[in-house]
C-alpha cells in the first residue's frame, strides 16, 4: 500500500488524544495535532510520515496568527487544495493553543474547501474526519472515515473510524478496527494507546497501564517531543489516578509538565493529582495556571470545587459561573462541552431539566457508557430512581474501573433501598480511588458508613 499504509503519524494520533483524555464526565479535551504536510520526517522508521505536532510556546501565537492571515489571503487569491489543507491545520494549532474552539470550525471550513478541490486526497479527507471527531460530530467522522477506508484502505481513516466507533458506543466495531491497525503497525504509539484505551473501558486497568507504558516508549523512539510526548505521560497519569495510585499519577504528570511546561492538559492533570493527594493549595495554583491558558470547563469546575472545600465560596461561585459561560458561549462550545455542562449542573444545584435535555439529546447519536452514566446520574438527581438504575446498569456493562461510575451506581442503589448492592458499589468506588472527587468522595464515604459498610 506504500505511503497509504504508513500514514501520517499525526493523523493516527489526532482523535485518540481526544478520546483517551478524560476529566469530568469522561469527555473530550484538547490534544496535540498534526504538523502541516510540508513538514515531514520519518517518525515510523523506514517510512515517510508527517511529524506529530509539538505544542508551540505561547509566545509563538503571534507567528501562528501571522501564518493564518497569510494563508487566508493566499487561498483567497489563488485557491488550492494544499493551501486550504495547510490553513486548516494552522487553525487546529490555534484552537489547541488558545482554547478558541471557533478555530476548529474555521479548520473544518478550510479542510472542506480542500477536499472540494481535491476530493480524492485521502490524507486531507482523513484530517477532515478527525476534525469532525474533535468537534463531536462522531457520526459524521465515522461515515467519512468509512468512505475513505473503503476507497483507499487508509490506516489514518481506519484509526479515526475506530475512535468514532468508541465514542458512539460501538465497542466491537472499534475493537475490530484497532486490531487491524495494530496488525499493520504493531509497535506504533498510535496503535498501542488505542488498545490501552479500549482495555481501560473493558475493565482491564492493569493491561491498559501496561499498553500505555509501551505507547510512551514508542512515542519516544518515534522522535516525539514537546506536547506530543507530554501527552503520553499525562495519559499514564490519568490511568494511575483512576487506579488510586496518586503518587505515581503525580510523577507521570510532573514528567508531562517538564517535557512541555506550557501544555495546559499536563498542568491540569498535575492539579488533579495534587488534589487527590490532599495538596489543595498546590492543586488550586496549578488549576489557576491551566485555566489562564485555556479556560476548559472541567478544570474550572474542579477549581471551583477546591475553593468550596477551602470555604472560599465567593471565588468558587465565580469559577462556577465561568463554567456555564464557556460551555454555552457559542454553538461549537455547546457541542464540545455538552456532557461536562450536564454533569456540572447535576452536581452543583443547577437546572436539572436542562441537564436532562442535554444528555437525552446526546444519546440520540452518542451511546457510549459515559452517556448512560450521565443519564443515570441526572435521573437520580431528579428522583427517577428506577430509570436511573437501568441507565447505570448500561454504564457498568463492561466493568470499567472508574470510581465515578461505581459511585453513581451506589448512590442510585441506596436510593432504591438495595443496601447490599449499594455497599458493594460504593466500596468499589472508594477502593478504586479513595479521593476520586473532593466533594463527592466524602459523600460516598458518609453514605457507605450510614449503610454499615466499609472500604
Amino acid at each position: 500500500m506504500g505511503r497509504t499504509k504508513y500514514v501520517a503519524a499525526g493523523l493516527l494520533i489526532l482523535s485518540v488524544m481526544a478520546a483517551a483524555f478524560t476529566y469530568v464526565g469522561r469527555d473530550v479535551v484538547q490534544r496535540p495535532e498534526s504538523q502541516p504536510p510540508s513538514q515531514t520526517q520519518g517518525v515510523i522508521p523506514g517510512t515517510s510520515t508527517t511529524t506529530l505536532s509539538q505544542a508551540p510556546g505561547r509566545p509563538q501565537l503571534a507567528e501562528l496568527d501571522r501564518l493564518i492571515r497569510s494563508f487566508q489571503a493566499q487561498t483567497k487569491r489563488s485557491p488550492s487544495s494544499a493551501g486550504f489543507a495547510f490553513l486548516g491545520q494552522l487553525e487546529i494549532q490555534r484552537a489547541r493553543l488558545t482554547g478558541d474552539v471557533d478555530s476548529y470550525a474555521q479548520a473544518r471550513g478550510a479542510l472542506e474547501a480542500a477536499t472540494r478541490l481535491a476530493p480524492e486526497d485521502p490524507e486531507t479527507r482523513a484530517l477532515l474526519a478527525s476534525v469532525r471527531f474533535t468537534t463531536h460530530d462522531f457520526t459524521g467522522a465515522f461515515e467519512l472515515a468509512t468512505q475513505i477506508y473503503d476507497d483507499d484502505r487508509s490506516l489514518s481513516a481506519l484509526a479515526v473510524r475506530g475512535d468514532a466507533a468508541l465514542e458512539l458506543g460501538r465497542y466491537d466495531a472499534a475493537a475490530s478496527d484497532y486490531q487491524v491497525l495494530s496488525g499493520a503497525l504493531p509497535d506504533a504509539s498510535a496503535s498501542l494507546v488505542r488498545l490501552s484505551r479500549l482495555a481501560f473501558l473493558q475493565g482491564e486497568a492493569r493491561e491498559a497501564a501496561r499498553l500505555a507504558a509501551l505507547a510512551e516508549d514508542a512515542a519516544k523512539s518515534e522522535g516525539s517531543f514537546g506536547a506530543s510526548r507530554s501527552w503520553f505521560a499525562a495519559y499514564r497519569g490519568r490511568l494511575a489516578l483512576d487506579a488510586g495510585h496518586y503518587d505515581e499519577a503525580a510523577d507521570h504528570y510532573r514528567r508531562a509538565v517538564d517535557v512541555a511546561p506550557d501544555y495546559h492538559v499536563a498542568i491540569a492533570g498535575l492539579a488533579s493529582a495534587r488534589a487527590a493527594q490532599g495538596r489543595t493549595d498546590d492543586a488550586i495554583r496549578l488549576y489557576e495556571q491551566a485555566v489562564a491558558m485555556v479556560p476548559e470547563p472541567a478544570s474550572l469546575a474542579a477549581l471551583g470545587d477546591l475553593y468550596t472545600l477551602t470555604g472560599d465560596d465567593r471565588t468558587a461561585a465565580d469559577r462556577y459561573a465561568t463554567v456555564e459561560a464557556i460551555a454555552t458561549l457559542q454553538a461549537v462550545n455547546r457541542q464540545l462541552y455538552d456532557r461536562q455542562l450536564a454533569l456540572f449542573l447535576a452536581d452543583h444545584d443547577g437546572d436539572l431539566d436542562q441537564a436532562l435535555s442535554i444528555v437525552e439529546r446526546g444519546l440520540e447519536t452518542r451511546r457510549d457508557i459515559y452517556a448512560y452514566d450521565a443519564l443515570g446520574w441526572i435521573l437520580y438527581r431528579t428522583g427517577r430512581f428506577d430509570e436511573a438504575r437501568r441507565a447505570s446498569d448500561q454504564a457498568l456493562a463492561m466493568g470499567t474501573a472508574d470510581a465515578r461510575l461505581w459511585f453513581h451506581a451506589g448512590m442510585i442503589s441506596a436510593s432504591l433501598g438495595d443496601d447490599d448492592r449499594a455497599r458493594e458499589e460504593l466500596s468499589r468506588a472508594l477502593s478504586l480511588s479513595p479521593t476520586f472527587d473532593p466533594l463527592l468522595a466524602p459523600e460516598a464515604r458518609e453514605t457507605l458508613e450510614r449503610l454499615g459498610g466499609s472500604v
